[in-house]
């Protein structure tokens, strides 16, 4: 049961994933803002974008700036014959696209509408004028078109990029192949010495591949997400991984920086930055954990070929409390992620993770306080859903012994059970003896501007059941041998029909829980009562009479204590340990079953598997 049950949750946690990473949670994406300044000179400039712009669209981005065009290199299968001379560039030609602002005498023929981060760019500007972008950050690997000269540019640190020899020198592709630089008069200029010129932030350039290539730079970055680093809701850990692609050892810094506000209502408000922490294993000394990420992280010394693989952790219990304003288009949490070689070449990358804390986009302060009418943009608690684990029993009292009969002591073999609870919107904790999952299909209404057609009233959508009598208002929430079916998770242990409320001296999560249990004399699964003994039937000698308590069997009453802790029970590298995992110690008291109070005492672990809020849907 415990097997096939482990088997679930990893297909349930696949299923997530992969419905993040397919933009589920597109909302959480939009965030981590940085700002990129341009100095645009009179004339032609190569510029690169580094960040995806907000606004992208080419009127707004170019409003009030002396710009005359904008050219993208369309990139084709075809050996590129790039134009020395911009000057000769005509709109309409197949290997650009142009943007020709209003005004301009030929502005029907632009087919340029919006810009891209990550992509090099000529601009033509009537005169001097500073141009500052607003966006997120971009990483994007480059198309090479092989045997061909590309209009690309590069991922570097302003005022500190490598020269073009020791840029290209791990890359058989490049290394040695023409590369040409837009000059101040506005024309392509071979870099005659590229053992001495350095390649600037910013800035685009032609440069020749010979053959295919993957190449990116000295440093190359490899992530889980090419958006960035998203946490979302429920993902507590990712992994960056940095690979020195040059010809001599490097040393890298990662350093987590400030994030700029939004640029406009439309994204979601930053509520602070993301707490980080990174796996350490210091196998010298037999340590590894997680430890809070450095104002500068820095590996040393790594060599050619050589991938450092970081493990980072979003802490979500660190977050800063935050207050939102009356109009908000959700809360996220954001930081920028800099990535940098000691050879000049850097990255940026966007973190962004949602808080334990939900607020409903456009949730007034009025509604978060409670007050206003119940389900709409009412802040749950943040705990609020199923969570799912098991409790470890390994010390048990004995009441034989004559100096400590209720000090629990270790046993020989742990035993191992399932542990069901339940947190609703109010904060209100429940111990569960079974729960179902299941599904409750949607409703439709006549469509107002059409009353012959149907529209979605309510949508479908999973409930938690866990009366047996309200079954059947619902159907399965998962296909076997192609009938619907609920999935059923339950523990052996309890017997009990309702939810028990649990009494906390603190939120869920921190302090204890307590709540009582009671196995009647009646029972069938007392542990005194057998069915067909007919000395512990609780009946009379006549089975017509039912006996009282006390004389066949008697009333087990188990006092259940949950202590939740700031660490694993177990001192466990567990990431999201806080946040979508919980747990601590576990106690029980049991009286009834011995003619002395019998104590037990173990751990146990809680993971969070379900964000329904309410039982049984409510009703």
């Amino acid at each position: 049961m415990r097997s096939e049950f482990l088997l679930r949750m990893k297909r349930q946690v696949k299923v997530w994933l992969t419905l993040l990473a397919f933009g589920c949670g597109s909302r959480v994406a939009l965030g981590q803002w940085v700002t990129q300044t341009i100095a645009l000179q009179p004339g032609w400039n190569a510029v690169y974008l580094e960040a995806q712009p907000e606004p992208a669209v080419c009127d707004a981005i170019f409003a009030g700036l002396p710009v005359e065009s904008v050219w993208a290199w369309n990139q084709r299968f075809s050996t590129v014959q790039f134009i020395q001379d911009p000057n000769q560039l005509l709109p309409g030609q197949p290997n650009w696209l142009t943007y020709l602002p209003p005004g301009h005498p030929a502005r029907e023929t632009r087919n340029l509408f919006t810009l891209r981060g990550g992509q090099a760019y000529l601009i033509k500007s009537k005169s001097g004028a500073t141009w500052t972008v607003i966006g997120q950050p971009v990483i994007r690997p480059i198309d090479w078109l092989p045997n061909s000269l590309n209009f690309v540019g590069f991922s570097l640190s302003p005022g500190s990029a490598p020269t073009f020899q020791s840029f290209f020198a791990a890359s058989p592709s490049h290394a040695g192949q023409p590369a040409y630089r837009l000059t101040a008069s506005g024309r392509w200029q071979l870099v005659s010495s590229p053992a001495t010129t350095s390649l600037r932030g910013g800035e685009s350039f032609w440069v020749y591949c010979q053959g295919a290539s993957t190449f990116s730079g000295p440093v190359q970055l490899t992530l889980e997400q090419r958006g960035g680093l998203a946490y979302g809701k429920i993902l507590t850990e990712q992994t960056v991984r940095i690979k020195n692609n040059s010809t001599s050892a490097r040393s890298l810094t990662v350093q987590e920086v400030t994030s700029q506000l939004p640029p406009g209502t439309n994204y979601p408000v930053l509520a602070g930055a993301v707490p980080l922490s990174y796996y350490k294993i210091d196998a010298p000394n037999h340590q590894f954990g997680w430890i809070t990420l450095p104002s500068q992280l820095q590996k040393l010394n790594v060599q050619p070929g050589e991938e450092w693989v970081l493990r980072l952790e979003v802490n979500r219990p660190l977050m800063g409390d935050f207050v939102p304003p009356l109009n908000n288009n959700g809360i996220l949490y954001q930081s920028v992620l800099q990535v940098a070689s000691d050879t000049g070449v850097r990255y940026l990358i966007g973190v962004s993770a949602e808080g334990l804390k939900t607020y409903t986009p456009g949730a007034s302060r009025v509604a978060r306080q409670g007050i206003g009418k119940a389900g709409a943009d009412v802040m749950s608690d943040p705990r609020a859903g199923l969570w799912v684990g098991s409790a470890v029993i390994d010390k048990i009292s004995q009441p034989s012994s004559i100096s400590s009969p209720t000090a629990p002591v270790p046993v020989a073999s742990p035993l191992q059970f399932r542990l069901l609870v339940h947190v609703d919107d109010g904060g209100n904790v429940r111990l569960l003896q079974k729960v179902l999952q299941m599904f409750k299909t949607g409703t439709l209404k006549p469509d107002p501007s059409d009353p012959s057609k149907k529209v979605v009233d309510q949508p479908g959508r999973y409930v938690l059941v866990t009366d047996d009598a309200l079954i059947p208002q619902f159907s399965g929430a998962t296909l076997r041998d192609g009938q619907p079916v609920a999935r059923r998770m339950s523990s052996a242990v309890f017997s009990f029909p309702q939810p028990i409320l649990f009494s906390g001296s603190a939120p869920f999560g921190g302090g204890t829980f307590t709540c009582r249990v009671n196995l009647e004399y009646d029972d069938p699964l007392n542990p005194f009562k057998h069915t067909y003994h007919p000395d512990h039937d609780n009946l009379d000698d006549r089975f017509a009479r039912k006996l009282p308590e006390g004389v066949e069997s008697f009333t087990v009453t188990r006092q259940v204590e949950l202590e939740f802790t700031a660490q694993d029970p177990d001192n466990l590298g567990i990431a999201g340990w806080g946040d979508n995992q919980l747990g601590g110690n576990y106690r029980e008291t049991i009286s009834g079953l011995h003619t002395k109070t019998i104590y037990v005492a173990g751990s146990f672990r809680l993971m969070h598997t379900s964000g329904v809020s309410n039982l049984n849907d409510g009703l």
